[in-house]
């Protein structure tokens, strides 16, 4: 038998092989659809269900509603230095130092354009009663967060190291920010968290161009909060992962009368060319007002949150060393997808 002959009944014998195994496959679960085809007694378990009544309803809608909220952790276990040591050294380089030396309760923040910092700070360390509409919730477990907020004064550090100021002794000293910057991010790498998933779970602010600049190579996965993204790097911050905030105002806005009735012109000033001029609809002081909807944007980057860690994770079990980020969405501001 030539070796074409062989060749030609083996396949024929596979061909047979196949259409018996369909025939069987397709009697199968043609009896297998009849069977289920046919009416059944519904089944009736004998328990009797509790009424509802409206104090559950709404316990249960009151859990539903917590339990949809983005968890946030904030390291309360971060160093003073790094938060009110920051407005210490603040008000000691002014000439204050009576009130550098009060205690934390009663320690003043100075007012600055770039003071969210401190807002958001305040707000997580409010009872969750008086947080009404927040879209985030504070955890005080790590392991129930889904993000981690580093509660660092970035903006008023910059602000501090711009200043000398006497130690008490005459001697005049200077307050390091590049220092302090290296400080907090080598405590943030001794963190398990921040191990965990290369930071990008993290939150800091940084309205101020010139904050956290020493550090930003180390700190760029994580979710930063800027009010100037144009003088930031793009490999570095970018609208997809980042968050734009307002600056605060330095003054009150006037909430009287403007009688303007008898008008027939009315005028309404927007602010001035600079940007530092940013209106009455950025008020960092109501607690229920920016602040809820500076937490609603970046609970809002959660999802993308995930996705970078889980691509992170995929490219490790590949041992993938280093990433190209071409095409990658956080560094790329359109968001559009590119190749080379």
């Amino acid at each position: 038998m030539n070796k074409r002959r062989r060749t030609w009944l083996l396949n024929q014998t596979l061909t047979a092989m196949l259409f018996f195994v369909l025939s069987i496959y397709v009697c199968f679960t043609t009896i297998q659809s009849w069977a289920s085809s046919k009416p059944t007694k519904p089944f009736r378990p004998n328990i009797l269900l509790p009424p509802i009544s409206p104090n559950t309803s709404s316990s249960s809608s009151s859990s539903s509603s917590s339990s949809m909220r983005v968890k946030v952790y904030m390291y309360d276990d971060l160093p003073t230095k790094f938060t009110y040591g920051v407005v210490e050294h603040f008000w000691t380089a002014h000439g204050f130092a009576d009130v550098a030396k009060s205690t934390i309760q009663k320690l003043k923040y100075p007012s600055h354009q770039h003071s969210l910092e401190w807002h958001l700070l305040l707000d997580l360390t409010r009872p969750e009663n008086e947080r009404t509409g927040s879209p985030v919730i504070r955890v005080m477990d790590p392991n129930e967060a889904d993000l981690f907020y580093v509660p660092f004064f970035s903006s008023l550090s910059w602000v501090v190291s711009r200043t000398h100021f006497s130690n008490g002794s005459g001697q005049v000293k200077k307050y390091s920010d590049s220092e302090t910057q290296e400080e907090l991010v080598t405590w943030l790498e001794g963190q398990e968290y921040w191990r965990r998933n290369k930071g990008r779970d993290h939150v800091l602010v940084c309205q101020n161009p010139n904050a956290l600049n020493r550090v930003m190579n180390r700190v760029k996965n994580a979710l930063l909060l800027v009010s100037d993204l144009g003088r930031v790097r793009p490999d570095r911050s970018s609208l997809v992962k980042d968050v734009v905030v307002p600056d605060s105002h330095r003054i009150s806005a006037y909430n009287g009368d403007v009688g303007v009735e008898n008008r027939k012109t009315l005028l309404f000033f927007m602010g001035n060319r600079f940007r530092k001029g940013v209106k009455r609809y950025f008020e960092y002081k109501d607690p229920n007002g920016t602040v809820n909807k500076v937490w609603r944007q970046v609970s809002q980057k959660l999802p993308l949150i995930k996705l970078m860690i889980s691509c992170d994770r995929r490219l490790a079990t590949m041992h993938v060393t280093e990433t190209d980020c071409s095409a990658c969405l956080c560094s790329n501001q359109s968001g559009i997808a590119t190749t080379r």
